[in-house]
């Protein structure tokens, strides 16, 4: 049978029932955990090789990779399952989809987060009525659309930068629809404001170095000195812990992590993806529990901007989803018959600096350290994830080896 080309892009009463319900959502959150790290340890073996900045959303890429999930049969649904570490039935697994998804569009004091999935059909292309069904669980109605004609990829990309707030724009292009009978996208959007201020008149030119050494730049490095909440004793990470919180609640925080001297990030993301994010984020919240803000430290943190874009076929293929992207394989039936994914197109960028703080939390820039800690400097290759942290949701993860390269 010949296969037509699909375009993904990633921009209770009682007791024992709500244990139940609790263990299969705990359940899932473990398996888009080991997902996300699997996948951000492959990224960065992939950026090593060309010594470049990244982030990912790990996120938004499951999140499209499930609806392909909900429409696929046979040995395409085994592999997406395996790879997804899905081990639940599909109700619980929409129930706990629609819970993430009203956590991730919300804004709170200093926190601003929206998520974006979307389906577009060839208006000459009918997708069935009962998968139609089925993604009404995930918010999404699907658009029909003519993907031969030239405002289709600008109506696209009017959703993405919408989505996006305009930090993501014309990200895809006419060629990426050619041959297309669907094309399904997922956005994820993030803007934060530090909890504790960086001020801008301290921040101040520095060399920054690569895992050998040497100079590779020098950068504008922000500064100051607070109770942040860090580690250097998580057993089998590599690494040093700081924690950035940000908004007034502190539900989300850039977790970064500081290779230990001669352990590289590949190593680091490897030991990551073994240990999990559940010890680290235990370490910090121990650390707050024991001391507070009270314990000063000083952090220097490079301003960056990243802007990746990633084809992930190849690394999907790696983690097992091999026939989803074989046009003789591929079974998408319960969505549509014919179909597989001739792409996997994934961009996301960052911006960090000083900005999104208020006036009033400059003035605690400058307070005197009360313990003496050493400074925690940013100064080489790290890697970051920004969490929240309740759920352990990993919804950006990145890593820089030159704040200077885009």
């Amino acid at each position: 049978m010949l296969k037509l080309p699909l375009l993904l892009v990633s921009i209770v009463p009682f007791l024992a029932q709500e244990h139940y319900a609790q263990s299969t959502q705990d359940s899932i959150s473990r398996g888009l955990e080991d997902f996300s790290l699997d996948l951000l340890q492959r990224v960065s073996v992939k950026s090593e090789q060309s010594n470049r900045n990244f982030m990912i959303s790990p996120y938004s890429v499951w999140s499209l990779l499930v609806l392909l999930y909900e429409g696929s049969g046979g040995e395409t649904l085994n592999q997406l399952r395996k790879t997804l570490r899905i081990n639940v039935d599909d109700k619980s697994l929409r129930s706990f989809y629609e819970a993430r998804r009203q956590l991730l569009n919300t804004a709170t004091s200093g926190v601003d987060v929206g998520s974006l999935l979307a389906i577009y059909t060839d208006k000459r292309y009918s997708i069935k009525r009962g998968y139609r069904d089925t993604i009404q669980n995930y918010n999404v109605q699907p658009q029909e659309v003519d993907f031969n004609a030239e405002d289709t990829v600008r109506r696209i990309n009017d959703a993405i930068k919408s989505s996006t707030r305009g930090l993501i724009r014309d990200s895809v292009k006419q060629r990426d629809l050619r041959g297309a009978k669907m094309f399904l996208l997922s956005s994820l959007y993030f803007k934060g404001q530090w909890t504790f201020a960086f001020n801008s008149a301290m921040t101040r030119a520095e060399p920054f170095y690569n895992e050998n050494g040497a100079v590779v730049a020098q950068v504008a490095m922000m500064v100051q000195e607070e109770g942040f909440a860090y580690s250097s004793n998580i057993r089998g990470l590599g690494g040093q812990v700081l924690e950035l919180p940000y908004g007034s609640l502190e539900w989300m925080s850039m977790i970064v992590v500081l290779p230990d001297p001669g352990v590289t990030l590949n190593t680091l993301a490897n030991n990551l993806k073994t240990l999990g994010l559940q010890p680290i984020l235990q370490e910090l919240a121990d650390y707050k529990a024991k001391y507070g803000t009270e314990d000063k430290v000083e952090v220097v943190v490079p301003k960056f901007e990243t802007t990746t874009d990633l084809s992930l076929k190849d690394i999907l293929s790696q983690m097992g989803i091999r026939d989803l992207f074989d046009q003789r394989s591929a079974n998408l039936g319960r969505m549509a018959p014919g179909l597989f994914a001739s792409l996997c197109k994934h961009s996301t960028k960052i911006i960090v600096n000083e900005q999104g703080t208020t006036a009033a939390a400059v003035t605690h820039a400058s307070l005197a350290n009360r313990f003496s800690s050493d400074p925690i400097r940013l100064n080489r290759p790290f890697q970051y994830m920004i969490v929240e942290k309740e759920s352990g949701l990993l919804l950006f993860a990145g890593q820089v080896r030159n704040p200077k390269a885009s």
